[in-house]
């Protein structure tokens, strides 16, 4: 996945220009956001966010950046496949009585990290639910990590709600 910020003049057609090179390069585009609000000195930012088979990226990169060049579009910043993706779910049952910590070790095993835990307690022995904030590295899917969770929360008969 590549990300690429650029500032782009605000006048027609100058959005295609800034598609044409990624589609010319065999650039498959997955989202852009074109930020009119934030218009300076008639430049307006924009996010795109695309990918390149990974045989051709490099040259299809150069490409791309020089084409750009050509139509005057401001490249900001590129970066390279590096985005971690995040997701929240929530565990309901004795989510503290079956280990907690052990969850979140067998979660960091598969480099799945737990940036945040919320949790309201009310009577030691009552049911919990405990909100997980994940952040997930490009190599796990979401598929992946719903299945490692399944695995858990059958193990500790715990049920899982994606948020």
């Amino acid at each position: 996945m590549i990300n690429l910020e650029v500032k782009i003049p605000d006048t027609p057609g100058t959005l295609i220009e800034l598609i044409k090179p990624i589609s010319n390069n065999g650039g498959n585009i997955f989202g852009i956001l074109h930020h009119h609000d934030k218009k300076i000195n008639n430049l307006i930012p924009v996010d795109l966010t695309f990918e390149l088979p990974e045989e051709l990226r490099e040259k299809a990169l150069e490409s791309i950046k020089s084409e750009l060049r050509k139509e005057n579009i401001q490249i900001d910043r590129i970066s390279l496949g590096t985005e971690k993706r995040h997701l929240t779910i929530l565990l309901t049952g004795h989510v503290f009585d079956t280990d907690v910590v052990d969850t979140i070790k067998r979660l960091a095993k598969k480099k799945i990290i737990v940036t945040g835990l919320e949790a309201r307690f009310t009577e030691v022995d009552d049911i919990s639910t405990v909100k997980f904030s994940l952040e997930l590295p490009e190599s796990i899917s979401e598929k992946n990590l719903i299945n490692e969770m399944n695995k858990i929360c059958e193990e500790k008969n715990l049920m899982m709600i994606r948020v």
